[in-house]
C-alpha cells in the first residue's frame, strides 16, 4: 500500500536528528500519524510535501482569520521588505497600527507592540501590578495564557493549578491564584485587596470555547472595580475573530487591560497590549519598562495594518461570512458524526468552535475533562486521511478564506472519516 505520508515521515526523520522531538511546538508532535510538513497554504487549503491537499482548520493554530496567503497582507509585506527588514527604532507603521488599534477595540486608548502573546500577557501583568501596587493575580481554571511560568497552571486538560509542564519554577506562580470560572461565589471569595489583576479569556476557546453565563462578565467587572483590581482579557484567541473588537465588543463587557495576538498579525508574529489611558500611564511614564528588540518590527506591523485594514473595511461583510462558516462547520461535524453513530459534541461560538468525543453536553472545564480525547485524536487522523487538517485535541477555526465549495468537500470527507471509524469500533 502507497504510504500517503512518505515525504512527511523522512522529513520527520530528518528533523528528530537536529530538533528536540522533531517539532519546533510540542503540540505539533501529537499529530498522527506523523508530523505533517507542508509545502504551501492558500486561501483555506494546505499541500504537504506529498502533495496532498486539505481543507484547513487549524488555520496555524489560530492566526489566519484571512485564510492562507491573504494578498493585501502579502503586498503590505512585500512593500515594506523593499524598504528595510527592521530598524531598532521608531517608524511610521508603528503608529499606524496603534490607531487602527485604538481606532477598533472597545477598551483601547493607548496600545503597545511586542511578538508573542505569551510576552504580552508577561507585560500585561506588570502593568497592572505597578498600576496597583499590588502582586496577587487570580487566573481561571482551564484558561489558558501562554507558555511563561508564572501563569502556565491550571490550563486547559488541568484537574487543579498544577505546572503545565516538568521545569516550571513553583516560586514563578506562587502569587497566582486559580479560581473555577463562570462562579461567581468562588471569585468574590479569591478578591481581596492584594489583588491587582484578574485575568481571563472572555471566552476560553482553548478549553473548549465555554461561554460566560448571562451576567457573569458583567458582574467580574463590577467585582474587579469594587476591589480595585485590573480586569485583563485575553484576545489572543478571540481578538479580532468574534468581532472586529473582540469579545469584548461582541459581548458588550471592556476590561481594563487587553491582550491581542494571533489574527493581528493574518500569520505574522506579533502582540499587543492594550487598555485605557489611565491604566496604561505605566508604561508610558516609564514606570513599567517595555523592551524587546522585535518590538514593532516594521515587517510584523505592516502584515497587521493590512490586516486590520482588510477587516475594518469589509466588517459587514466578512464577520457574516465567519458566522454562517462556523456555524455550517460545527453543523457538518455534528450531523455526520450523528449519521455515523458517534459521540461528538461541537461548541461553535462565531469563527471558533471545539469539538469533544461525548455522549453528553460538554459546557464547562469539568465536563471537558470527562471527554474522551483519545477517541477524537483517531477521529482527527480519519479525518486527515481525508483531506481535512484539524487541531488533535479539538479546537476548530474558520477563515474569511473558507467558501461554500470548501464546506461541502469538507461535509464528503467528514462522512468519509466518520464511517471509518465508526466501521472500526464496530470490528473492535
Amino acid at each position: 500500500m502507497t504510504d500517503r505520508y512518505s515525504a512527511s515521515r523522512a522529513q520527520h526523520e530528518r528533523a528528530r536528528r537536529s530538533i528536540a522531538g522533531g517539532v519546533t511546538s510540542a503540540i505539533r508532535g501529537t499529530q498522527r500519524p506523523i508530523p505533517v510538513a507542508f509545502a504551501q497554504g492558500r486561501g483555506a487549503r494546505l499541500t504537504d510535501l506529498d502533495g496532498n491537499e486539505y481543507v484547513d482548520y487549524a488555520l496555524a493554530y489560530g492566526p489566519l482569520l484571512l485564510g492562507h496567503s491573504p494578498e493585501p497582507v502579502l503586498a503590505a509585506v512585500r512593500g515594506q521588505l523593499s524598504k528595510a527588514i527592521a530598524f531598532g527604532a521608531s517608524h511610521r507603521v508603528e503608529a499606524e497600527l496603534a490607531e487602527a488599534v485604538c481606532r477598533t477595540v472597545p477598551c483601547a486608548e493607548r496600545c503597545v507592540f511586542s511578538t508573542s502573546g505569551s510576552e504580552a500577557i508577561a507585560v500585561a501583568l506588570r502593568i497592572a501590578r505597578s498600576a496597583t501596587a499590588r502582586t496577587r493575580v487570580v487566573k481561571f481554571l482551564g484558561h489558558f495564557h501562554g507558555w511563561l511560568d508564572p501563569l502556565a497552571v491550571g490550563g486547559p486538560g488541568a484537574a487543579d493549578g498544577s505546572p503545565a509542564t516538568a521545569g516550571q519554577d513553583p516560586a514563578a506562580s506562587a502569587s497566582v491564584t486559580v479560581c473555577p470560572w463562570n462562579d461567581l461565589e468562588a471569585l468574590e471569595r479569591t478578591l481581596g485587596d492584594d489583588v491587582a489583576a484578574v485575568i481571563m479569556e472572555p471566552v476560553p476557546v482553548n478549553g473548549g470555547c465555554f461561554l460566560p453565563e448571562p451576567g457573569y462578565l458583567e458582574a467580574v467587572r463590577a467585582l474587579t472595580r469594587r476591589v480595585g483590581a485590573i480586569l485583563i482579557f485575553d484576545e489572543v484567541i478571540t481578538g479580532f475573530r468574534l468581532a472586529l473588537g473582540g469579545a469584548q465588543e461582541r459581548l458588550g463587557v471592556v476590561p481594563d487591560l487587553a491582550v491581542f495576538a494571533k489574527a493581528l498579525g493574518a500569520g505574522f508574529p506579533i502582540s499587543a497590549v492594550c487598555g485605557s489611558a489611565e491604566v496604561m500611564e505605566e508604561a508610558a511614564s516609564g514606570r513599567v519598562a517595555h523592551l524587546g528588540t522585535m518590538n514593532g518590527n516594521p515587517v510584523s506591523t505592516s502584515a497587521a495594518l493590512a490586516a486590520v485594514g482588510e477587516l475594518e473595511r469589509r466588517a459587514d461583510e466578512l464577520y457574516p461570512l465567519l458566522e454562517a462558516a462556523g456555524s455550517a462547520l460545527a453543523d457538518i461535524l455534528r450531523s455526520e458524526a450523528a449519521a455515523a453513530g458517534l459521540p461528538l459534541v461541537v461548541n461553535q461560538f462565531g469563527a471558533a468552535a471545539y469539538a469533544f468525543w461525548s455522549d453528553a453536553p460538554v459546557d464547562s472545564h469539568l465536563e471537558a475533562l470527562e471527554a474522551d480525547g483519545e477517541s477524537y485524536r483517531e477521529l482527527a487522523r480519519a479525518l486527515l486521511d481525508e483531506g481535512v487538517h484539524v487541531i488533535p485535541r479539538g479546537l476548530l477555526y474558520v477563515s474569511t478564506a473558507h467558501t461554500e465549495t470548501d464546506l461541502e468537500t469538507t461535509r464528503e470527507a467528514v462522512r468519509r472519516a466518520c464511517a471509518r471509524v465508526s466501521a472500526g469500533l464496530a470490528r473492535a
